[in-house]
């Protein structure tokens, strides 16, 4: 029997469009992203719930999750970001509503995902490049998660597309 491949799915921007909506709740408030101390206090003070309840998904993710979880080829997990404890119990329920197994692991606010689990040759799949590129150059496969071509990234728009011939055979080469 084949190992399974790890992988590790962004909350923010990859299942659910929190990041388009708190970008323009922050525009409306006068928050300028640059400033990065009143940008963490509207998320740590943001309230969580509330947001989840009127969030789009992205792309079928929890459809495109349980097709994933189902092929047999990857052991899926969500890893997220959180400013507060409030955040990352709305996200669980917010999760668990939709899906009783997968795990869910939480990265603190100033410290990369690549610190917090293991990347060699597991997947991270995010929106955010950075957060693609500190994954890569600690051992791991990133995809960004975007609708733009890259040159700087192997670049995913919908996360069923991991079961992709070109998804896989870059998974297989870099295992």
């Amino acid at each position: 029997m084949n190992e399974l491949i790890e992988a590790y799915i962004d909350f923010d921007g990859v299942m659910v469009d929190t990041i388009r909506v708190t970008y323009k709740m922050m525009e409306e408030l006068g928050i300028s992203l640059a400033d990065k101390e009143s940008v963490f206090n509207f998320y740590s003070k943001l309230n969580w719930a509330e947001l989840l309840m009127n969030i789009e998904v992205i792309n079928k993710a929890f459809e495109n999750i349980k097709m994933l979880e189902e092929s047999g080829i990857y052991r899926l997990n969500i890893l997220t970001t959180i400013n507060s404890l409030q955040e990352m119990i709305a996200k669980v329920n917010f999760v668990r509503s939709r899906n009783q197994k997968i795990n869910i692991l939480f990265v603190p606010k100033g410290k990369e995902k690549y610190e917090v689990v293991d990347p060699k040759n597991a997947i991270l799949v995010d929106d955010y490049g950075n957060n693609v590129k500190g994954w890569i150059k600690n051992g791991g496969i990133g995809f960004k998660f975007t609708n733009q071509k890259s040159e700087d990234y192997n670049t995913i728009e919908s996360l069923d597309e991991l079961l992709s011939n070109r998804c896989l055979t870059l998974v297989k080469k870099a295992c």
